[in-house]
């Protein structure tokens, strides 16, 4: 389940889209049914029709107009090719920026976004095809997926042109925020120099009080105890740059824990993440958190520790003795 603040607003879009839409029908059916001109009813069933096949347009096939009213700042970033790979982050690009970046000297974009994030992205990525070789300006195209899981081959691709390249990019998922953030986190590791646009930002702990498997708990300045995160909490919050470290506190005996530790240290692996496994028992106490804070000092902050839930007895004692 999506739990950004972004996703909760358009999932409220949505309901309020059903509902109206579902009150105005009934409301039209009875008028319809009641009203005896002929003339009068074709034209609100047309009306009707027309209605619903611009909003399914709009949706499908023409998602860039709801960018331009998403808040992207259009400001111009005008930047200095050198001789390094430079990559510069924003959010899709409309035809005036895509013009912009050719007459500005960009070797080419790299397009985040995926052919299976329907029915927005597909649709984007054919309009931006299109625009490319109009201006002349090259596509890479390294599809990452909304969430954690399947962009292991992406991420490898991202490592062999970054080896093998030089030269001034452009670089982009939808809206700029979660996908350029977990790329630029993965691809730090190998110098590329790194600018971002105004409107890009990253997502910090705060937007999110309360996690799908409990509150989080700020224990101190720069240090969240939060609970195992879901596949969406990984890509919105762990994944973007603003965490550097994750502790994950689970006890490896307990053979419930064994998949979520073997995923997190893959997932965390895969986009480079700072991760110390130090696991605690129920039985914990005042000696192992003394133990627990020394880690805590010793590695760079803003950390993350974990256990499963934030209302299971590490996380209690955690809560109850920092």
């Amino acid at each position: 389940m999506e739990l950004s603040k972004e996703n909760i607003l358009g999932k409220l879009i949505i309901i309020v889209y059903i509902i109206v839409a579902f009150l105005l029908t009934l409301l039209f059916h009875r008028f319809l049914k009641r009203s005896k001109n002929k003339t009068l009813k074709w034209f609100l069933l047309g009306t009707a029709t027309l209605i619903l096949i611009t909003s399914f347009y709009i949706f499908s096939f023409n998602p860039q107009w709801l960018i331009s009213y998403s808040g992207r700042n259009s400001t111009k970033n005008k930047v200095d090719k050198n001789q390094h790979l430079e990559f510069v982050y924003g959010s899709y690009p409309d035809e005036e920026r895509i013009k912009w970046l050719k007459e500005e000297g960009y070797d080419g974009i790299i397009s985040l976004l995926h052919k299976k994030v329907i029915p927005a992205e597909p649709a984007l990525m054919n309009e931006e095809n299109k625009l490319a070789k109009k201006y002349g300006i090259k596509i890479i195209n390294l599809p990452m997926m909304p969430w954690v899981s399947e962009n292991g081959k992406t991420l490898q691709s991202a490592k062999k042109f970054i080896q093998n390249e030089k030269g001034l990019y452009y670089v982009h998922c939808y809206l700029g925020r979660d996908r350029i953030n977990i790329f630029k986190s993965a691809v730090k590791k190998f110098g590329v120099i790194t600018k971002l646009e105004k409107n890009t930002t990253i997502r910090k702990i705060e937007e999110l009080p309360t996690w799908t498997r409990g509150d989080y708990f700020k224990l101190e300045e720069g240090v969240y105890l939060t609970p195992y995160p879901t596949d969406d909490e990984f890509m919105m919050f762990v994944l973007n740059g603003y965490f550097k470290t994750v502790v994950s506190l689970l006890d490896n005996n307990v053979t419930d824990n064994q998949q979520w530790i073997v995923k997190e240290k893959k997932i965390l692996s895969d986009y480079s993440m700072n991760y110390i496994h130090f696991p605690l028992s129920s039985s914990l106490n005042k000696k192992d958190l003394v133990a627990l804070k020394k880690v805590i000092n010793s590695n760079e902050k803003p950390i993350l520790l974990h256990s499963f839930l934030t209302k299971d007895a590490v996380s209690k004692f955690i809560i109850s003795n920092y």
